[in-house]
């Protein structure tokens, strides 16, 4: 009965082994394969002399997501010598010379022997699927934040120009009626004054939209003019430092940089409660580093962030498009630093 039901089980396994569309691959101590299913000859080419081949998964292997990169060969499993049962994500290229993702075992079956098994199942049609609902997300997310940054500018076009115009279309209509020269030279000054004011405000809207300064001249020009600009708006005394000069990057990392700053900036300002924000901005080790800092209030990181959330959201999802770092550390009554890191 045993033996039936153990011929049973290996005919089972054989034809699992045959038929599955998980491809499965054994290799000795050298790497070499020494058996593998058909669906693996997808990945690896029956025609290839794998006799004189010191480690087969790493010929075909185009990294393996870990926490360094989405594909990387650093701490590879390959050269772990106690490799035990390890699970991850793979890119492999394929005999169609394509790349695609796999999530893969690999695992010591053998010991005495030093056979590994490998098995691969295509992630392909699930990651397709994930990489659609988090582009959904980020469509929603994206058209929630631009429709508040348009209500932020309707708001101040409303509040500042626009009532600004108003004044000044209602002393034009009252100098139409004065006789005295005198009312008409004071009525004429503060016409003078409103529109000095109007360009003013229109100025500093233009700027906080995307400032001239930082296509013609760079991130640190630009930062200078911005926090001018903040120190009259906000009463904020900014203490700059930076060793920029006029050196440029490419124009997506000083766009990310320029708006995360700008960003952690006027948090601080609207939550800190403080009269004086720090703010460094250095080139270091390969790196571009901004660091933002406040004195203020701080705030806990598992708390619901105050206002939409999208601010951080917003600091978080820039980053990542230069492939950079963002670090928030905090404490209640002694203050925030928000630090940016890019790979330059």
């Amino acid at each position: 009965m045993e033996s039936n039901q153990q011929l049973d089980m290996e005919s089972l396994l054989m034809q699992y082994f045959n038929k599955t569309s998980e491809k499965i691959v054994f290799v000795d101590n050298h790497g070499q394969v020494i058996a593998m299913n058909q669906a693996a000859s997808d990945i690896i080419s029956l025609d290839n002399d794998y006799e004189v081949m010191t480690n087969v998964i790493c010929n075909h292997c185009d990294g393996y997501t870990n926490e360094f990169d989405l594909q990387s060969c650093r701490h590879c499993f390959l050269e772990v010598e106690n490799v035990g049962n390890t699970s991850f994500q793979v890119f492999m290229k394929t005999t169609r010379g394509t790349v695609e993702p796999f999530a893969a075992t690999y695992q010591t079956i053998d010991e005495s022997k030093g056979i590994k098994a490998f098995t691969l199942q295509n992630v392909s049609p699930q990651i397709e699927r994930h990489d659609k609902m988090y582009q959904r997300k980020m469509m929603q997310k994206t058209i929630s934040a631009q429709e508040n940054e348009r209500k932020r500018i309707s708001r101040e076009l409303h509040d500042s120009v626009v009532q600004e115009m108003l004044n000044i279309d209602v002393e034009l209509r009252l100098l139409k009626y004065q006789q005295d020269i005198e009312q008409l030279v004071n009525g004429s000054k503060r016409i003078e004054g409103l529109m000095s004011k109007l360009i003013d405000d229109i100025r500093n809207l233009s700027v906080e939209l995307r400032p001239s300064s930082l296509d013609d001249l760079g991130l640190d020009a630009a930062f200078k003019t911005y926090f001018k600009q903040v120190e009259v708006n906000y009463g904020i005394n900014i203490i700059y430092q930076s060793n920029l000069t006029m050196r440029r990057f490419d124009n997506e990392i000083e766009t990310v940089v320029y708006r995360i700053v700008q960003e952690a900036l006027f948090n601080a300002i609207k939550y800190a409660n403080v009269d004086t924000i720090e703010v460094e901005v250095q080139v270091s080790h390969g790196k571009l580093i901004a660091e933002i800092i406040d004195r203020g209030n701080g705030f806990i990181k598992t708390d619901q962030p105050k206002g939409t959330g999208l601010g951080l959201y917003g600091m978080n999802e820039r980053a990542e498009l230069v492939n950079a770092e963002i670090n928030i550390d905090t404490q209640i009554g002694r203050g925030t630093i928000v630090t940016l890191e890019v790979p330059i």
